[in-house]
């Protein structure tokens, strides 16, 4: 068996690799002769600054003249492609127009970072860097963490309510999600009255949290605004004197002395956000990604006991095809039916694995995983709610089975040749063209909830499938 590492050191003798490939070179993908790797945990960044994704190639060596494609989800559109020794823009996002660069003074020594300039809060999420050269190729995954620190928080004395007074906390401009504390000298939690989160166009948040404060309470307090990924919090104090609890005579005189400690308030609160001054920490909590994983080439042997009464197995439970004869074989609960659907007999409950599919299309196919709990009998979506992840050509298209609606892959024509890889901790099921050695699709994260994931296979009217090696 080989192991192919996306994202982890490849260790390969290229003595053995030669025969190897000569032999199996129409079952088998050639090993890559580096491997591709990013950094161990998420990189975040504040809106508006530019950030740089780091990948380099392992071993050490000059890549000017590999290819070299960012991609989120789909490898087309791009986020940005480098490839003859140029950047090529004609296939890039709308979005990354004019703010992508590939570094190209790490070249020689095998880095082929990215940088994203002024940084936007769509641009957060996972990245793919794929690197491709010859029959060789490889990936690694980074996260892009998207930060925005907002304003101090400003308090203002609204009005007498309840035999106290109605003050407000408000600040803005922050992402993600700020929580709000009151908070006497003695570091202790008031419960505030109510609070309103809003988020506007561009997504950044805006909080407001009412407190009433009565003169038994604390007449010292302060207004804290903790951040999410931030470690550096931004608080705004204030002191109530007694005068302001008593019963105002006359009105007027009372709420102009309202107004002027409002003023004064204000006046303190932009004194103490110029003190402290905007430190932005990055406080990654998520921990590294798990690349460092090796990834196992698994030989897939399909259980007849799933298959359908119409699909016909060969004698090594291998391949597989569609025969549109009723077999007579017993009637099993674990049968699929009347969907021709098969699974695979080993199920995987933790690692990364790999196997190829081979494709004789007649009338549609499709691959992927499923989980062991599929349901077996009646109507089945294909879909991530119904435990399958898979891709395939679908009414004459060639389609990722996404829900509610499938999704059109950019292929000029469905692949002959399918790579299905799993990632069973991180949640992730991806999919790739081993005739043209491009990424195909990746299914947004998942989890699956403990349950065994099997390999799965669909055949259409005339379809022959193997599974490979």
């Amino acid at each position: 068996e080989k192991r192919m590492v996306f994202g982890c050191h490849l260790q390969c003798s290229l003595l053995a690799f030669i025969p190897y490939s000569l032999v199996f070179h129409v079952c088998e993908l050639q090993s890559a002769s580096f491997s591709v790797k990013g950094p161990p945990n998420p990189v975040a960044m504040a809106v508006g600054q530019d950030v740089v994704l780091p990948c380099h190639v392992s071993p050490e060596q000059n890549v000017q003249d590999m290819e070299v494609t960012w991609f989120r989800e789909q490898f087309t559109p791009f986020v940005h492609r480098y490839k003859g020794g140029q950047d090529q823009y004609g296939d890039q996002m709308v979005q990354y127009q004019g703010r992508t660069e590939l570094l190209k003074d790490g070249l020689t020594n095998g880095s082929v970072d990215l940088r994203i300039f002024r940084v936007q809060l769509s641009d957060k999420g996972l990245y793919t860097c794929f690197v491709h050269s010859g029959s060789a190729y490889d990936e690694a995954v980074v996260e892009l963490k998207v930060t925005a620190g907002g304003s101090a928080p400003r308090i203002v004395l609204e009005r007498y309510q309840d035999g106290g007074i109605r003050v407000a906390c408000r600040s803005a401009g922050w992402f993600p999600q700020p929580q709000v504390l009151w908070q006497d000298p003695r570091g202790q939690h008031l419960p505030s009255l109510s609070e309103n989160i809003t988020q506007d166009e561009s997504g950044l948040f805006a909080t407001e949290s009412i407190l009433i404060l009565t003169r038994s309470a604390s007449q010292e307090l302060a207004c804290v605004v903790r951040p999410a990924l931030q470690s550096q919090e931004k608080e705004s104090s204030f002191y109530i004197s007694d005068p302001f609890f008593q019963n105002a005579h006359p009105w007027k005189i009372g709420l102009g002395v309202v107004l002027v400690a409002v003023f004064t308030l204000v006046i303190i609160a932009v004194y103490l956000f110029r003190m402290k001054g905007i430190v932005l920490v990055q406080c990654l909590g998520l921990g590294a990604l798990r690349y460092s994983v090796p990834i196992e080439n698994v030989m897939v042997v399909l259980d007849s006991d799933t298959a359908h009464c119409d699909l016909v197995l060969s004698d090594d439970c291998k391949s597989v095809k569609r025969a549109d004869k009723l077999q007579n074989i017993p009637s099993l609960p674990q049968r699929f039916d009347p969907w021709r659907c098969v699974l695979g007999c080993e199920g995987y409950a933790s690692g990364r694995y790999y196997w190829e599919v081979e494709v004789e299309d007649g009338g549609g196919w499709a691959v992927g995983v499923s989980r062991e709990d599929v349901k077996r009998k009646g109507e089945i979506q294909f879909s991530p709610e119904e435990g399958i992840w898979a891709v395939g050509n679908w009414a004459g298209r060639f389609e990722a089975f996404t829900s509610p609606e499938h999704t059109l892959l950019h292929e000029s024509q469905a692949p002959t040749r399918v790579r299905v890889s799993l990632d069973y901790e991180v949640g992730r099921v991806a999919f790739f063209s081993v005739d043209e050695k491009n990424p195909i699709f990746t299914f947004p994260l998942t989890s699956f909830d403990g349950f065994r994931v099997h390999p799965w296979v669909w055949l259409g009217p005339g379809t022959w499938l193997k599974m490979c090696p």
